[in-house]
């Protein structure tokens, strides 16, 4: 791969019917990929500038608290070998989405979670036979936290190793975590948010480490049959928080409260304006501390070092940041590499969703000593003239001697366009 900044020119783009808010290739057949669509019914003038995510002057979002009428869809497309996009299927959605996920190992990694604008969550599993019969199915779509749809879901996450557990972010600040049992059924097991924002709750990711058992202390925990794990979210209101949940493994469906916070709440400010991304990197430091990437509306990449190890996590420490020049509304990691050759060193490569400014490949090299951190800039796509609120590599594409073959989307304008670095 090239060492030095470069920008980048499309390969191919097309035109969406619906404004584009959410994109991810299917990790179980990585020729498809499905884009989420987000459509504002405009009833009057005055709601013709909402939309998910418009920057005001102090980088804040701004959401319109009444009641509005939008509807979506899922589309998807296949990726040929030659470079062509080719359009399979386009499901209808009766509200907007806003965001979309393949689990990371169920069903051959073939069903995704989807979150909307009416509080509903659905799961559908691409069945991928042979062209013209590859679709998209619902499975079930579920309102876990009742029938107000005027509560947008704002974000979700698997959790990296404890497959069942789902988060969802709404738009009255909570973070919810859910149990999602194989049959796709959706269980409440927790009374209330083990997070709450002042603003937006704008993403939510849990630790990529590996759950830890209790301690003895942790007030109805059962030792051996729980596991402890962090979940980190982002508002608003600027802030970024992170939780300690112990999570009840033997437990039966139905039952109330099988994730306990039995710690406060840790606030970690640094951020100059809304949290809207969070990638936490499956790495420790020498110090065992954890490394966390951010982006935020004030278009800043943070890389910070965050001790998970004692019951409340500890204050972060900054190691890198660097401004890129648009809000930075997601985070997708391409790679991430250890130097085997000099066993501290690590290099991760990331796709950023910047908003106005387009789309990015950073390189982030650090020491697991020294915590020494760099953050480079490789590539620019700037093709895209409105918000970029979505972006993907496709599955493979990043071996070594190939080029990573991105697409990524933007709003206003319904543009896709498919680009390598």
């Amino acid at each position: 791969m090239e060492t030095q900044e470069r920008s980048i020119k499309p390969l191919r783009s097309l035109i969406l019917d619906l404004p584009p808010s959410c994109i991810e290739f299917c990790p179980g057949h990585p020729d498809y990929f499905v884009v989420g669509t987000y459509n504002l019914q405009k009833q009057n003038d005055a709601d013709a500038d909402v939309d998910i995510g418009t920057e005001d002057g102090e980088g804040q979002q701004q959401i319109r608290k009444t009641v509005q009428t939008r509807d979506g869809s899922l589309i998807l497309f296949r990726l040929t070998d030659i470079g062509d996009i080719k359009n399979v299927q386009t499901v209808p959605y009766p509200s907007a989405i806003l965001d979309l996920h393949f689990h990371p190992c169920r069903e051959g990694r073939t069903v995704m979670a989807v979150v909307s604008s009416t509080g509903a969550l659905s799961f559908f599993k691409l069945n991928a036979a042979e062209e013209p019969l590859a679709s998209l199915k619902e499975i079930i779509t579920h309102k876990p936290l009742g029938g107000d749809e005027g509560i947008l879901f704002l974000s979700c996450a698997w959790h990296p190793h404890i497959p069942e557990l789902l988060a969802i972010t709404t738009s009255d600040y909570q973070v919810h975590i859910l149990k999602v049992d194989d049959s796709w059924n959706v269980h409440k097991i927790h009374t209330e948010p083990v997070i709450t924002h002042t603003l937006e709750a704008w993403t939510v990711a849990f630790s990529s480490l590996i759950p830890r058992k209790t301690e003895l202390d942790v007030a109805d925990a059962s030792g051996e049959h729980s596991k402890l794990f962090t979940v980190f979210s982002g508002g608003d209101d600027s802030k970024l928080f992170a939780t300690t949940c112990a999570y009840r493994t033997d437990s039966i469906d139905g039952e109330d409260d099988l994730i306990e916070t039995p710690y406060p709440t840790a606030l970690f400010k640094g951020h100059e304006a809304g949290v809207t991304a969070i990638l936490p990197l499956n790495l420790q430091l020498a110090s065992l501390d954890s490394v966390v990437i951010t982006g935020s509306y004030d278009d800043h990449i943070r890389v910070y070092a965050i001790n998970e190890q004692n019951a409340l996590p500890q204050r972060p420490r900054l190691l890198a940041e660097r401004n890129l020049e648009g809000g930075v509304w997601r985070l997708k990691l391409i790679k991430l590499e250890e130097d085997a050759s000099k066993s501290s060193k690590w290099t991760a490569l990331i796709l950023a969703s910047c908003m106005h400014a387009g789309s990015r490949i950073l390189e982030i090299k650090g020491d697991t000593i020294t915590e020494s951190c760099e953050i480079e800039i490789r590539g620019r796509f700037e093709e895209h003239k409105s918000m970029n609120y979505g972006s993907d590599f496709q599955p493979g594409s990043e071996v070594e001697g190939r080029k990573v073959r991105c697409l990524s989307t933007s709003f206003y304008d319904r543009l896709l366009c498919l680009w390598e670095y």
